[in-house]
Order: structure tokens, then C-alpha cells, then sequence
């Protein structure tokens, strides 16, 4: 897992991985595909190059001219595995990486939906 990272960071142009953040990424799994937007868990990550590492490689075999969004948790259990998602799926999503835009949301700094409460309390 730890090559493929490093091959998809080449390929992408991303500078050397740190060690603990490929670590990271490896813990990732993609849980569910559909269509271009991919369901992926990584337990207890919250480092934000390896969460949009873990979208990266999430999107990589499914964007259609750059078009996929990966929706990210840290905690399994909350997860969505299919869609639609439930509200407490969609409300315990940790980060969001729009591929075209090559953007990660961390939903609670950015909001990753409208109408979501950052924990700042802003909308």
C-alpha cells in the first residue's frame, strides 16, 4: 500500500511522503464506489495530506475528466456503506476531497454540505 502511495504521489507530483502520514493513509479503505463518489474509512486519521491522500487514491480509478468526490469518516462505525446516506452518516463526515476542484474539506473547519454547523457555530 505504502508503494502505491508513493507511485500515485509521483505521478501526481506531490512532494515526499512523510513517513507517519503514508502510515496514515495506509489505514484507509475504500468502503463503497458509486458511480464517481467513493465511501472511504480511516480510522482515527485526521491529518489532513493523508485524508486527501486516502481521496486521491479513492478517486483515482473512478473519475470520469477529473469528476469524483470522496467522502471520508475517521470513525467506521459511523460510516456510510451504501447510498443514500443516512443523516447520521452524512453528519459524522470527517473531511470531503472534490477531486475537480483537487480541494479536502475538513468538515469541521469548512462545512462539507450546506447547512452544516462547523463547530465553530457558523454556518
Amino acid at each position: 500500500m505504502i508503494r502505491k502511495v508513493l507511485v500515485l504521489a509521483a505521478l501526481i507530483g506531490a512532494p515526499l511522503l512523510m513517513p507517519g502520514a503514508a502510515w496514515a493513509a495506509e489505514k484507509c479503505d475504500t468502503v463503497g464506489v458509486y458511480g464517481a463518489i467513493a465511501l472511504v474509512v480511516c480510522p482515527h486519521v485526521n491529518d489532513p495530506p493523508a485524508l486527501e491522500r486516502a481521496g486521491r487514491e479513492a478517486c483515482a480509478p473512478i473519475n470520469v475528466r477529473g469528476v469524483c468526490n470522496a467522502w471520508i469518516w475517521n470513525k467506521a462505525d459511523r460510516a456510510a456503506r451504501a447510498l443514500p446516506m443516512t443523516d447520521r452518516q452524512l453528519g459524522a463526515v470527517t473531511a470531503l476531497w472534490v477531486n475537480k476542484q483537487n480541494t479536502l474539506k475538513v468538515c469541521a473547519r469548512d462545512g462539507c454540505y450546506g447547512g452544516q454547523t462547523r463547530k465553530t457555530g457558523k454556518k
